[in-house]
């Protein structure tokens, strides 16, 4: 399992080195005092709470020393989260070759985000948190060279630094993490993929994670009825005589069930907390449905396996309606194939249930 999520980290990242033609794009201007620096970025969000983008340094890119293990190179991997009204902005940096390098946090005024070119103040002052490091401030020097020239007040100057101090010390009690949006997950750049899903295809976004979330959902919940019916059948006569202890039991695992289902489809639970690819879409599914209704067609004997067929047949029937709420409602588009499947399956379980 390590082997497997290993190779889908790399696949992520190669994923997010790979920007699609058509993506849509910003113009980002970073005003440092008189240097000004133009940047081209992909949009990954643009909601009213959130702005990410994505940078790859290209070639052209001369390479930026930030502290003594850590350089910006050309090729270099930079997401960028920005949220309105906000005096920083962080930057999640990657090496070339994918490795996480750190967070970049920069002070900055305000940034003005209603039209391209996003303009970005850049107010000297900046911490650095690198992987496996301590936190540093960065550019106090600049930061009183600006002063000395007038380009800030010393008032100014003294509020950055309590804005700096104050963010280098919250990333020491509870890391960075808390100033990036929960839908990137643990890696930023793993999340790119899943990102560019919800921009382009909202409704497949919606309606993988919420499948993915009802697999979850079964998949703990079968841990933990198993783990359940283990503790009575030892300790206990519950599968022996019907009883108290047998009544526990179904009450455990009732209660088990209540438990876990909105905190899995609530997205709270470890495996379904972080955005991923999706399993499957709609025109998948529909194969899927397809085949399964034409075995049942097929089988002769369909009483004998009805008991095993019925679940699947109900599993493939939730997910298509799924699909289909979801491709409607974000899409606004008819899911011609969410609604086939649905309607195979219902035929495949009247056929299964009458008979």
């Amino acid at each position: 399992m390590g082997f497997d999520l290993l190779g889908a980290r790399r696949r992520a990242l190669r994923a997010a080195r790979r920007i699609p033609d058509d993506a849509p794009r910003v113009d980002v201007e970073v005003r440092r005092g008189s240097h000004v620096q133009r940047f081209r970025q992909e949009l990954l969000v643009d909601d009213p709470r959130w702005k990410i983008t994505l940078q790859i340094l290209d070639g052209d890119f001369t390479p930026v020393r930030i502290d003594g293990a850590t350089t910006l190179r050309p090729g270099s991997l930079l997401m960028w989260f920005l949220r309105p009204g906000q005096p920083f902005e962080v930057g999640a940096f990657y090496h070339g070759r994918g490795t996480f390098q750190g967070y970049y946090i920069n002070l900055i005024r305000p940034p003005r985000l209603q039209s391209s070119p996003w303009v970005i103040e850049d107010l000297y002052l900046d911490v650095w948190l690198p992987e496996g490091g301590a936190g540093v401030l960065l550019d106090e020097d600049e930061l009183d060279a600006a002063v000395a020239r007038a380009e800030l007040s010393a008032a100014e100057a003294d509020a950055l630094r309590r804005i700096g101090a104050g963010l280098l010390a919250r990333s020491r009690r509870s890391g960075p993490r808390r100033w990036l949006p929960r839908s990137v997950g643990r890696s930023p750049a793993e999340s790119v993929p899943a990102l560019r899903l919800r921009r382009d295809a909202p409704g497949t976004f919606h309606a993988a994670r919420i499948s993915g979330r009802i697999i979850a959902f079964g998949l703990y919940l079968m841990a933990a009825v198993s783990a359940t019916s283990a503790g009575f059948a030892a300790f206990t006569d519950a599968f022996l005589v019907a009883g108290p202890a047998q009544d526990a039991w179904r009450l455990t695992m009732l209660g088990e069930a209540l438990l876990l289902a909105p905190l899995a489809l609530g997205g709270w639970l470890p495996a379904t907390r972080w955005p991923q690819p999706p399993l499957t879409d709609e025109r998948s599914l529909f194969i899927a449905t397809l085949a399964a209704g034409l075995a049942v067609l097929a089988l002769s004997e369909r009483t004998a396996w009805a008991g095993a067929l019925l679940p699947i047949y109900a599993t493939l029937g939730i997910f298509s309606l799924v699909f289909a709420v979801c491709r409607w409602r974000f899409d606004r588009k008819l899911p011609v194939f969410a609604l086939a499947g649905v309607a195979m399956t219902l035929v495949a379980l009247v056929i299964l249930i009458a008979t």
